[in-house]
């Protein structure tokens, strides 16, 4: 956390007047996150949603960009009876372990073309959360839900990708990144278990967790 800090000051003592007259960019990708390291042993491979906006001097290929993603790496659902009807209702509970993420940081980008490259190196905070929640077999709405355990921790990355113009003001944007995050404590499937007694027992892991994650969407705003 004191690294993020020291980031996020270095973004305050941004010259105000570097974006004095700007413009904005935004887009949105679908992600794919690939495990790495010791996520790699308990994980498999996560999906999810990634948005960003970058704020850039009118015309200049240097900006800020601020990135949020959503990524859910596993995955479990289970049938339970209904107390009270003797097993002859249940009920689908649904686990899911997610991770999501804001980072902010420079980014260089060509501003110009039919193929405009830009790499990015991002620093912000990750929230790792387990939810479960209960819906009727086959429902469309959760009946009730509950975070099961959850932590948080610094994250930074570093990447790039290329925007590809498919009109004036918008591209097809494939980009790839490493993300690294701090030792955090996480839940991966199986770490939730009966405890035979009504209530259950979590057994929360703990590690560094690195991904590479590849982002396929579109950028617009040029």
């Amino acid at each position: 956390m004191r690294r993020l800090r020291f980031a996020l000051l270095a973004l305050t003592l941004w010259p105000a007047s570097v974006f004095a007259e700007t413009d904005l960019l935004g887009g949105a990708a679908l992600l794919v996150g690939s495990p790495r390291g010791p996520f790699d042993d308990v994980v498999g491979t996560g999906w999810g949603l990634e948005g960003h906006a970058l704020l850039t001097p009118a015309g200049r290929p240097f900006g800020l960009r601020i990135d949020g993603a959503f990524l859910v790496y596993g995955s479990e659902t289970i049938t339970v009876p209904f107390s009270g009807t003797g097993g002859r209702v249940g009920l689908d509970v649904t686990t899911d372990n997610w991770i999501g993420s804001l980072s902010v940081g420079p980014e260089l980008t060509a501003r110009s073309g039919p193929v405009r490259p830009y790499v990015h190196a991002l620093a912000g905070v990750a929230y790792f959360a387990t939810t479960s929640e209960v819906k009727g077999r086959g429902g469309a709405f959760p009946l009730a839900r509950s975070t099961n355990f959850d932590d948080s921790t610094f994250r930074w990355s570093v990447g790039g990708g290329v925007n590809l113009a498919v009109g004036r003001r918008v591209a097809v944007d494939v980009g790839l990144a490493w993300v690294s995050n701090d030792r955090v404590s996480y839940l991966a499937q199986g770490d939730i278990q009966d405890d035979g007694h009504g209530g259950v027992v979590v057994e929360p892991r703990r590690s560094r967790v690195d991904l590479v994650q590849l982002t396929i969407g579109v950028t617009g705003g040029w």
